[in-house]
């Protein structure tokens, strides 16, 4: 909980002609890791006066509405006019409607004002030093504005870009930024303890509120307790494209849960509950939770968090034009973090999109590792199409050796980093081969229009394609010591991520500065 001096107060700056998106809200609620007693204002600016022509762009892209000769008692009413215009469009707003649910459900105040004049750089700088903001992010159209909002304010300045994702212009001040992680006892970088481990806000997925559980002691169930939750893990429970090992259940709390089912004759009891236990400790923002599990005979079932938007495989196998570019970039870095977790903590194996769930904000959340032995024992014979698929995740040497390894993992991930740059494939359209005999060819020779999937093939950034074409490559390098550590898999994609127009080729051949 914050304390009075060091409560994180957000003012968003929008422009109430044009925009009318809750998408730099709900980031900041995320990304700024927003907790009870925190502030955020909506400042909507209207410019609606010009003193050279009637109609022109304002500072924010807006047109103004009435000429510098109005009259005075003119000017007080289209001020009023619009500025009651614009908080009655926010009432009736359904998207407004769902950020003030969700800023209540986190204790968060939100308030929201509409500002009017004709100097409007100053009335937002104004705003903010009344508001006392930690934090100010600008409307998209403001970028040529950005030296006098830096040289004019303190804190924090961020941005909202064309693809609506938010940029830093300046960072927090560091000293202010230690003061607010100490008082909320994590350290600046959000890592805690010697071991790395890894604070996660408990987040609320900002479409369906589906919120992320807290951390607590892991349950164990009856078998009895999650047949009736899952309806008898009934197929309408089951995941889509998961051979019925994911079951949607609720339970008597109305807790909603996913239910894996582990048929593994091999695993001992006494294994079962050690691998169990490991695994309840596993706590990471791109790793599913383990709640608790069961275990009646040869049935081993594990219990997860409820995670909202299904699986990537799904989104993958209906081509799911939802899988924007920017999304896409966001699941490479997020399955990438969550490896490079689970690596920390010796988990390997299972890296395949099957086992990678999805919130509708296109966080993935990875699952189903840490129990089989080895990843031929998660394979299911009834479909040859679908051991086939399966197969081509697994690294060369997997074969032979039959361990799993971080490199083998990163294998994995540059089989389905490719699947997010290409789409899922049919054997129609990969002229009869196998996706990767297919692909290689087209990695070696650069040909991106070969290579790009056709629903992003006009909304992608060219610079971020390269370097994820190029960290495929290095990834699914048939020689295990010539293919990039997981470290620099993340590396790399967090610096794509936040340099976009800087791309140095050097880097691909000497470690990345951690960014994170």
């Amino acid at each position: 909980m914050s304390s009075g001096l060091h409560i994180q107060k957000v003012l968003v700056i929008q422009d109430a002609f044009v925009d009318h998106s809750v998408n730099a809200i709900r980031w900041a609620i995320r990304g700024l890791s927003l907790q009870p007693r925190d502030k955020i204002k909506l400042l909507r600016v209207i410019q609606l006066f010009d003193t050279t022509s009637s109609i022109t762009c304002g500072i924010l892209g807006h047109r103004r509405k009435l000429h510098s000769s109005a009259t005075i008692t003119q000017r007080e009413e289209s001020i009023k006019k619009e500025t009651d215009k614009k908080l009655g469009e926010d009432r009736n707003s359904d998207e407004m409607n769902n950020i003030l649910q969700l800023a209540t459900m986190q204790q968060i105040e939100f308030e929201r004002a509409v500002e009017a004049g004709h100097s409007l750089k100053g009335a937002i700088v104004l705003a903010a030093k009344a508001f006392n903001a930690t934090s100010v992010i600008l409307d998209r159209k403001s970028k040529k504005d950005q030296k006098y909002f830096i040289d004019n304010l303190k804190c924090a300045i961020l941005r909202v870009k064309r693809d609506q994702s938010v940029e830093y212009v300046r960072r927090p001040n560091a000293a202010e930024s230690y003061y607010i992680a100490a008082d909320r006892g994590q350290s600046s970088s959000h890592r805690a303890g010697d071991q790395g481990e890894v604070i996660f806000q408990t987040s609320i997925c900002s479409i369906c509120m589906n919120p992320r559980p807290h951390m607590g002691p892991l349950r164990e169930f009856t078998y009895s307790d999650l047949h009736y939750s899952t309806s008898g893990f009934s197929v309408r429970s089951g995941l889509p494209h998961t051979r019925k090992v994911f079951y949607r259940g609720v339970l008597s709390d109305g807790v909603q849960i996913f239910v894996r089912k582990h048929a593994l004759g091999t695993i001992t009891e006494m294994e079962f509950k050690s691998r169990v236990q490991m695994l309840g400790k596993v706590r990471h923002e791109n790793v599913a939770m383990l709640l608790g599990s069961c275990s009646d005979g040869p049935e081993k079932l594990l219990v997860y968090e409820y995670v909202c938007n299904m699986t990537l495989n799904v989104h993958l196998t209906n081509r799911s034009r939802e899988l924007t570019w920017e999304r896409r970039m966001k699941i490479a870095r997020g399955i990438a973090k969550g490896l490079e977790y689970l690596h920390s903590k010796s988990f390997y194996g299972s890296m395949r999109p099957n086992n990678v769930l999805l919130t509708h904000d296109y966080d993935p959340l990875l699952a189903n590792f840490g129990l089989a032995r080895n990843q031929y024992e998660d394979l299911n014979q009834s479909s040859e199409t679908r051991v086939m698929k399966t197969f081509e995740y697994l690294a060369p040497e997997y074969e032979e050796s039959g361990i799993d390894s971080s490199k083998t993992d990163v294998y994995s991930l540059g089989v389905v980093l490719l699947e997010l740059i290409t789409g899922r494939k049919t054997i129609e359209e990969t002229e009869g081969k196998s996706f990767l005999r297919w692909a290689r060819p087209l990695l070696k020779d650069k040909s991106y229009g070969e290579l790009i999937d056709p629903v992003v093939l006009e909304s992608h950034d060219l610079h971020q394609l390269f370097w994820m074409v190029r960290i495929a490559e290095k990834c699914i390098n048939r020689d295990p010591g010539k293919r990039f550590s997981i470290h620099k898999v993340v590396n790399i994609l967090m610096y794509i991520s936040r340099n976009r127009e800087t791309v140095d080729l050097s880097l691909l051949e000497s470690e990345i500065e951690p960014t994170r």
